[in-house]
C-alpha cells in the first residue's frame, strides 16, 4: 500500500510510520521540520512531506499526495474538533474525484481512550469499542467524538478510528512527563520524594507504542473489513499508577512519592480509569499486545526513558 501519516514525528505517529515501513508499505511521513525530515525520515526509508497540514499552503502539499495513495493516517495532535474536522474534510475533497468503481480510500483517525473512560466502579463503568463514547467527566477531550463520528460515518471511504490507551515505551510519553521526569528532577535536586498525579484508585489502561502501531497497520491492511469501526488499543488488563510509582522509587533509590491533584481537564482525563478489555482488534485482525506492562517492565522502560527517545 501507499500510506501517508500526518503527524509522523509525534510519539504515536513515529511508531505508526515505522511500523508501516517494516510491514513493507511505501510510506510518506508529514512533519513541520526540515531537520526531522533529513535526519529521521529519509535515512529510515520514509518519504518526507514537510508542511504545516493545517495551513492553506500546507494542505495543498499533503492533499496532492493523498489523491494518489491508499491510506491516510491522522496522528496529528489536534487542539479541537474544528482543526481535526478541517483535516478530514480536506482529505475527502482530495479523493472525491477518483474514478467511479475505484476501491475506497482509507482514513484512519488516531483518537484516545479518554472519550470512553467512565471512571472506577461496577459494571456500569465498564465499556468497550462497541458501546457509545460517553465520558462526560472528561470535558477536555470529549470533542474527539465529533471527528470520530464523521470518520466512521462517511460512506465514501473506509473510515476507521483507533483509540490508544495511555501510551508508554521509548521516551515515556506522558509517563515521562508526569512520573519519570519529576523523579529525575527530585534526584538532581537532592530530594528524597517526588510528586505525581494519580487518581484515587490508581488504575490506568495502557499500551506500548509499538503494540499500538501494530494495530494501526493491521486495520489499514484490512480496511474493507474494518471500515466504520472503532478499535481500542490497550493491554488486556489495567496497570496501577501506584505500582508504577513504587517501581520508580525502587529503581531510583528515592524514599517515596506524594500524590498531587491534576492541574487541568487533560490531566484529569489522563488519570481517569477506563475499565475495558479490547477485543475487536483481535477478532477482526488477530491483533494482540506483546510488550510488558509499565510496572512489570519498569527496569527496562526507566533506562530507555532516561536515555532519551528511540
Amino acid at each position: 500500500m501507499k500510506v501517508l501519516v500526518l503527524g509522523a514525528s509525534g510519539f504515536i505517529g513515529s511508531a505508526v510510520t515505522h511500523a508501516f515501513v517494516r510491514a513493507g508499505h511505501i510510506v510518506w511521513g508529514q512533519t513541520r521540520s526540515q531537520e526531522t525530515a533529513d535526519t529521521q525520515f529519509s535515512p529510515c526509508e520514509i518519504i518526507p512531506v514537510v508542511c504545516d497540514p493545517t495551513t492553506e499552503d500546507g494542505r495543498v502539499i499533503w492533499t496532492n499526495i493523498a489523491k494518489q495513495i491508499d491510506v491516510v493516517v491522522d496522528c496529528l495532535a489536534a487542539g479541537g474538533a474544528d482543526q481535526a474536522l478541517g483535516i478530514f474534510n480536506a482529505f475527502l475533497e482530495a479523493v472525491k474525484g477518483r474514478p467511479e468503481g475505484s476501491p475506497r480510500p482509507t482514513y484512519v483517525y488516531c483518537s484516545g481512550h479518554y472519550v470512553m473512560a467512565r471512571g472506577y466502579g461496577g459494571l456500569d463503568e465498564w465499556s468497550d469499542e462497541r458501546q457509545p463514547a460517553e465520558a462526560p467527566i472528561n470535558k477536555g477531550t470529549i470533542w474527539r467524538t465529533k471527528i470520530e463520528g464523521a470518520v466512521v460515518g462517511e460512506q465514501s471511504i473506509n473510515g476507521i478510528v483507533v483509540r490508544p490507551a495511555c501510551v508508554y515505551g521509548s521516551s515515556g510519553s506522558y509517563f515521562g512527563d508526569y512520573h519519570f521526569k519529576p523523579a529525575l528532577d527530585a534526584l538532581e535536586a537532592g530530594k528524597t520524594e517526588f510528586e505525581s498525579i494519580i487518581s484515587d484508585n490508581g488504575k490506568i489502561l495502557t499500551i506500548h507504542k509499538d503494540d499500538a502501531a501494530d494495530l494501526f497497520v493491521r486495520v489499514a491492511e484490512a480496511a474493507p473489513a474494518c471500515r466504520g469501526e472503532v478499535f481500542l488499543s490497550a493491554n488486556p488488563s489495567t496497570d496501577n499508577i501506584r505500582d508504577i510509582l513504587d517501581a520508580i522509587v525502587r529503581i531510583t533509590g528515592l524514599k517515596g512519592w506524594k500524590a498531587k491533584k491534576p492541574a487541568d481537564a487533560y490531566e484529569t482525563a489522563w488519570i481517569t480509569p477506563l475499565l475495558a478489555r479490547p477485543s475487536l482488534g483481535q477478532a477482526l485482525t488477530g491483533w494482540q499486545p506483546k510488550r510488558m506492562a509499565v510496572s512489570d517492565g519498569m527496569d527496562v522502560y526507566w533506562v530507555r526513558s532516561s536515555a532519551g527517545a528511540c
